[in-house]
Parts: C-alpha cells; sequence; structure tokens
C-alpha cells in the first residue's frame, strides 16, 4: 500500500502558517470548526511559521461540546525547521519562561548524543488548548514525548523505560522541575506496571492547573486493561471502564490505550481510554469511521451535530496556491473516551498532511 506523498521542503510560498491555513476554511465542517473557534485557531496560526505543514499537524475535537472549536497540534521533530523556529522563539523569550525552556529542551535535542530523544527514537508533540479559551497569546502549549513512526519495542523501552529521567525531561521542558512526590508516585506507577503493560506515550500539561504527568498506556486486551486499573488503584469505577470498552467491541481494535494523569496524590479520577480503527492514520476509512461514529452518537458521547461534521472530515483534496498544487489529506487517528467523575465524553482526533504534488 502506497504511503501518502510526505510534503516537500520548500513548502507553500507563505511566512505564516496562519496565511496557508486560512485559505483550507472550505475544508472544514462548520459543526467542528467555525465563528470564534475558528478565529482562534487562525490567531495562533498567524503566529506560526508555515513549516507547521513539513509534517502532520492535528486537531483535538470534543464531541460533546456544541460550540464549533477545536485544540490544535504541531510536531516539531528535532532538528526540524519547526524546532528551529520554538529554538529561536526561546532565545527571544525572558529566561524563566517555557517558551525558553522548550527553545533549550529542542536545541539539547538536536545536538546532544545522550539527550532522551537522541538518535531519531523520539519527537515531541505540542497540544495547544484552543477550546473555550479567551487568553491572547493561548497558554503554554503541553508537551508530549511520543516514539518516532516505525520505532520499534527497543525504542519505546529507550524512551519510557525509567520514569525519574523521563519525568525530569517532561518538567524541564516546561520551566519546572517535578518534586519528591511525583517522582515517588512516577515509580509506584512503573512498579504496578511490570511486565503487564508499557507507557507509549507522556507529557505535561503546564497551562493547565493540573499538576501532573499523563501517561500513555497499552493495553493488548480490555481484560488486560482493567488489570492494569487495579494495579494502579485507580481511583474510578472498573466496571465503568469496561463498559466503555465493551461498548466500543467490533468497531476499534482489541487493544485499547489507558491515558492516565499522575500527581503527587497518586492516580487522577479521569480515565481516558484510546480507541483505534485497524487501519494506518493516512487511510480514509470512510465506512468504518462512520460505523464508529454511529456507535459514539448512540451511546450519548457525541452530539449529533458534531457525529455529521466527522463524517464529512476524511478527504483528499488539491489544493492550488502561489502557482504551486498541494494534495492535502484529512483523516483521524484515534477516538477517546473519557471516563470522569462527572460524566462520560468523547474526544475525536483528527489530522492533515500536506503534500506539493509533482
Amino acid at each position: 500500500m502506497n504511503r501518502p506523498p510526505h510534503p516537500r521542503s520548500d513548502g507553500p510560498a507563505h511566512d505564516s502558517f496562519g496565511e496557508f491555513l486560512a485559505g483550507l476554511g472550505s475544508m472544514f465542517p462548520p459543526a467542528l470548526l467555525d465563528g470564534a473557534g475558528w478565529e482562534r485557531l487562525l490567531a495562533l496560526a498567524h503566529r506560526l511559521p508555515i513549516h507547521v505543514a513539513d509534517d502532520r499537524f492535528g486537531f483535538e475535537f470534543d464531541l460533546c461540546d456544541p460550540d464549533p472549536e477545536a485544540d490544535f497540534c504541531v510536531v516539531p521533530l528535532p532538528g526540524s525547521r519547526l524546532a528551529e523556529f520554538y529554538v529561536r522563539q526561546g532565545a527571544l523569550a525572558p529566561p524563566d519562561s517555557a517558551a525558553a525552556a522548550l527553545g533549550s529542551f529542542l536545541a539539547e535535542q538536536a545536538g546532544g548524543p545522550q539527550g532522551l530523544l537522541s538518535r531519531g527514537k523520539g519527537g515531541v508533540i505540542l497540544e495547544y488548548d484552543l477550546a473555550g479559551s479567551s487568553s491572547d497569546p493561548p497558554a503554554s502549549p503541553g508537551i508530549f514525548i511520543v516514539p518516532r513512526e516505525g520505532q520499534g519495542e527497543s525504542a519505546i523501552e529507550e524512551l519510557f523505560g525509567d520514569p525519574v529521567p523521563l519525568a525530569a525531561a517532561l518538567w524541564a521542558v516546561a520551566g519546572k522541575s517535578p518534586d519528591a512526590d511525583l517522582l515517588r508516585e512516577m515509580r509506584l506507577v512503573y512498579q504496578a506496571l511490570r511486565s503487564a503493560s508499557a507507557v507509549s506515550q507522556a507529557g505535561i500539561m503546564p497551562g493547565r492547573d493540573l499538576r501532573a504527568v499523563r501517561l500513555i498506556i497499552q493495553s493488548r486486551s480490555v481484560e488486560n486493561a482493567v488489570a492494569v486499573l487495579a494495579r494502579l488503584r485507580w481511583p474510578g469505577s472498573a466496571a465503568d471502564a469496561a463498559d466503555v470498552c465493551a461498548a466500543m467491541e467490533g468497531f476499534t481494535k482489541p487493544s485499547v490505550a489507558l491515558s492516565v494523569d499522575v500527581t503527587a496524590q497518586g492516580i487522577s479520577p479521569r480515565l481516558g481510554l484510546e480507541f483505534y480503527r485497524p487501519v494506518r492514520w493516512y487511510e480514509l476509512d470512510r465506512p468504518g469511521w462512520n460505523r464508529l461514529i454511529d456507535r459514539l452518537e448512540e451511546m450519548g458521547w457525541c452530539l449529533p451535530a458534531k457525529a455529521h461534521g466527522l463524517k464529512s472530515w476524511p478527504r483528499v483534496e488539491q489544493v492550488f496556491d502561489h502557482g504551486k498544487v498541494y494534495r492535502v489529506r484529512q483523516s483521524f487517528n484515534h477516538v477517546k473516551v473519557v471516563v470522569d467523575p462527572v460524566g462520560t465524553t468523547a474526544k475525536a482526533y483528527a489530522g492533515m498532511v500536506v503534500g506539493q504534488v509533482a
């Protein structure tokens, strides 16, 4: 199966990503992104360089929020032109700021063989909280360390195999230091996991009030996921988590990823259950995603308007810009059902990739 075209190094002929994104407005279903939500996205995009389009960029849609708004994700791989932008921004920022810490982190990772992301095994995703936000510019983005695509289990083990350097690196990139209680809880989580499951992503959200490390823990099956939650002493209802997994059976892969927040007091009651279709991220798979979206709506985890918008998201279109032709591919990565004491909701994670047509 052919992979989608990778963006060429020259990229669209714009200084800011916002100028290019504005021309793609018709590709966003109004139920997903419109009005104030679209304006907030464009305001951020105009502050970012066109190099955002060098790699995938993505959107997080809250399926129970009636407002058409989204959070936004970019991928500044160490050594990339986008990473260099953040390095330059950090050099101009106050020394004790999160922007300076992020720039320093990406600079070290590009040139330091001992870095956590050295030898091309790991990457970084930045997530900007835009939905419901009134701050301008937006708060510091969430920072997630992820394995690079195609890396095997040894790379994942090297990235996430020791909780202490992982937590230290995450807090350092946000310009903070983890306290002893948080490190203790991270060690307890890793001890509880043992060989039953593995951490595959880790991140922090410095712009949010919750001081925590978010871990994405891979689980082979629903039974394994429930057992992991018991080992972690998750304070929520394991029966509720199992019910969510049962509702998704047949619509997604049998495996499930657990999104847990590790705080200085232990595991947070909030639990994210991440589900993937049995296809690659760049495959549109419209019939399969439509069935999954119908199930989310049936369970009350997705508003009808959001379901309608999601179904019109997957597509491939050609865009003409400054005399060049680009292929823009829109697809889904996964959905997350959030089990929380206040209720159960869902989110969809969608992506865009821009490639120049020869």
